[in-house]
């Protein structure tokens, strides 16, 4: 977090991000809560699933303008003038609140729309170029916990300022009600204002390198539409991506339209303060799922809490059908947001990751053009649902059913993420992952990964290291057995034998000619040693008459864990008092012709950056010596030929009154010689004197 905060610009950024949600929200609100005030029942979902349209409608039928305008010129000048726009429209805005026209007001949340959606591929846009990639995780989900906060304050602050103006008279109408609001509109305006001023403080991003001209002919006949989309779609990881997303946001706007009804209907109560307050906890939700998902995607894209957060969603929506009352009701609305940052966060991560630069404005205008259809679609369906006399009910059982479908539809589609789930309980509590050059790994196109073979486990953590899936090559003996066979072909892995293996290398070939990424251990075995050995020359047979770029890796980290071929006492040693250190390196790509040689020296050059990046982020040798004296107090620590036996606990005691002694002894010296022979004696005195800080 300190790393981003930082970061040129990073601040302004969220700052804008919070304020042009808050304006948002603050007006729908109103409005939502005018006609949860003068409508009931039916009409009332029906004239809520409007509104919602008309914030949604703009993304649709601007994707293709939006995308250009954020390709075509400076994302910060789009934002720029985009927040100086929205300072006229909240102006119009308090207007229509005085004089009390209703239905300019209800109108002006769709040019309210249309400015979020003109900017708003410049502004998520902007993310990829401001904090770089290895942050990108981590940024989305403070952008998506600010932004959810501000969701959460819009919801609670003006629905509460909505109480405060509202008179409880059956002689209210839309009109009088929003004249009663109007000052209102003075603090939309205010917030437009700082929004636009903070603008002014963000770094100028060049334009890309798109050119054209944006032709009015080929849009209104929808050609724009149709390339756009292609362009989308011609990325598997960005629209599966995409997909998600959009039924996550599809089925939330189905939660919003019928919750109203739904809790009028099962607890009897109108207050707008306590619906608007139930349905922000979900914000509170959605905040701590994205700071969690953006810590485990620290450094890298972690897509395998995607499943958990689908079926946390379901179960949520289920817990939400059957709940009678508000606390209740509550809780339900948390886990949804919870289990919905969990989903949210790594695939719009995902998605900006995998963008092109010349094409990350088209590419967020078409994930908010595919996720707003989803939206309306779910919208669409409220309505229909409510025409065939279903319940409120029915209609989040539907939007569950919806979530675990989309949840095991991930899961068939990307078995990867599978895997990764299982892996995260092994990893994430006792390792601290961390993936370096992941910029390095190209976003599309054949790829071959090669790298040192450390432990059972590296196919695993590579996974988990790679936003992309990975087709592993693997020893044919153990793909082979009955009971690891069946779970091994889920991953589409290439079994290869010891000696010549032609079928495996055309298989290799094969699915570096579709685009994929395949991953082999050149070693051919897990080293003994923890060293690098010698490379084998198979994979250049693969790679004859390709042109796929090599991506060498290195693991640091795993030597000594159980996973690998350490002695049990190397392993007991390694272990003590710490999480194990992780890192993952992936290096710039090479020649596809490079030899087994040039590759491994590729290999040896990563393990030198990557031990040396590790040890300068060590703290003094005397702090580790501190941690693991403390977590294994009683193990033995020092044996001399005088017969001394000390252990942990002993070691630090003597060290710790030799301390108090040293420390009058030695005031005001830095530098102190010990001429003491090898023993107990020495080394106690030795470890006193780093502890204190003497040289």
């Amino acid at each position: 977090m300190n790393t981003l905060l930082k970061i040129q610009g990073f601040i302004p950024f969220i700052i804008i991000l919070f304020l042009n949600a808050t304006t948002d929200l603050a007006h729908k609100i109103t409005i939502q809560n005018v006609l949860l005030k003068s409508f009931d029942g039916d009409l009332l979902i029906i004239l809520t699933a409007i509104v919602n349209a008309m914030i949604l409608l703009p993304f649709i039928l601007l994707f293709s303008s939006s995308g250009f305008i954020s390709d075509k010129f400076s994302k910060t000048k789009v934002i720029r003038w985009s927040a100086f726009a929205s300072i006229f429209l909240t102006l119009i805005i308090t207007l229509a609140y005085y004089q009390g026209w209703f239905y300019t007001a209800f109108m002006m949340t769709l040019l309210l729309a249309t400015q979020s959606a003109i900017y708003s591929p410049a502004k998520y846009g902007m993310i990829k170029e401001l904090v770089g990639v290895d942050e990108l995780g981590k940024a989305n989900g403070v952008v998506q916990a600010v932004t959810i906060v501000a969701i959460l304050l819009s919801s609670i602050v003006f629905s509460i300022i909505f109480e405060a103006f509202y008179v409880d008279d059956a002689a209210q109408t839309p009109v009088t009600i929003l004249q009663n609001l109007a000052p209102l509109g003075w603090i939309l305006v205010g917030l437009t204002i700082v929004e636009t001023f903070m603008t002014l403080r963000l770094p100028i991003f060049k334009a890309s390198d798109a050119s054209g001209t944006f032709l009015v002919i080929p849009f209104l006949k929808g050609a724009y539409l149709r390339d756009n989309l292609k362009r989308v779609y011609s990325n598997r990881n960005i629209w599966q991506s995409i997909i998600g997303l959009s039924v996550f946001w599809g089925v939330g706007q189905l939660v919003v339209a019928a919750f109203p009804a739904h809790y009028k209907m099962m607890t009897a109560d109108s207050n707008a303060v306590v619906i608007q307050l139930i349905l922000a906890v979900s914000a509170i939700g959605i905040v701590m799922g994205s700071l969690i998902a953006g810590r485990l995607s620290n450094h890298h894209i972690e897509l395998g809490i995607v499943p958990v957060g689908g079926f946390g969603v379901a179960m949520s929506l289920i817990m939400f059908a059957l709940s009678q009352e508000a606390i209740n009701m509550g809780i339900a609305s948390f886990l949804f947001g919870l289990f919905g940052g969990l989903l949210i966060v790594p695939l719009n991560t995902n998605i900006q990751f995998f963008a092109k630069d010349k094409e990350m404005g088209i590419i967020m205008a078409g994930n908010n053009f595919i996720q707003n259809i989803a939206m309306i679609l779910f919208l669409i369906a409220s309505i229909v649902l409510v025409k065939l006399s279903l319940s409120t009910i029915d209609m989040f059982s539907f939007a569950a059913i919806m979530m675990t479908l989309a949840a095991i539809y991930g899961m068939i589609r990307m078995p990867h993420l599978f895997l990764r789930i299982i892996m995260i309980p092994i990893l994430k509590f006792r390792s601290k992952i961390n993936v370096q050059g992941i910029d390095n790994l190209p976003q599309s196109g054949g790829v071959m990964l090669l790298g040192n073979h450390i432990s059972w486990i590296d196919w695993m953590i590579l996974q988990v290291a790679s936003p992309r899936a990975i087709k592993f090559v693997m020893d044919r003996g153990i793909y082979n057995k009955w009971y690891l066979n069946w779970f091994l072909r889920q991953f589409d892995l290439i079994p290869i034998s010891h000696g010549a293996s032609k079928e495996a290398f055309v298989m290799i070939k094969e699915r570096l000619d579709r685009g994929e990424v395949v991953a082999l251990f050149p070693e051919g075995l897990i080293s003994y040693n923890g060293q690098i050995n010698s490379f084998k020359k198979g994979f250049e047979k693969s790679l004859e008459n390709s042109d796929v770029p090599i991506v060498p890796f290195y693991m640091r980290g795993l030597w000594g864990s159980s996973f690998s071929r350490a002695s049990s006492h190397f392993q007991s040693v390694s272990k003590i008092g710490r999480r194990r250190d992780i890192i993952i390196a992936f290096g710039e790509p090479i020649a596809t012709n490079a030899s087994s040689e040039t590759v491994r020296s590729k290999v040896l050059e990563l393990s030198y950056q990557t031990w040396e990046t590790y040890l300068g982020s060590l703290k003094p040798m005397q702090y580790h010596w501190l941690d693991k004296v403390k977590s294994a107090k009683r193990r033995q620590a020092i044996v001399d030929s005088t017969g001394a036996k000390l252990n942990n606990a002993k070691m630090l005691t003597a060290v710790l009154l030799f301390m108090s002694k040293l420390k009058k002894l030695l005031k005001g010296e830095e530098n102190v010689g010990v001429l003491l022979p090898a023993s107990a004696a020495g080394a106690i005195v030795n470890m006193a004197l780093f502890v204190m800080g003497k040289k």
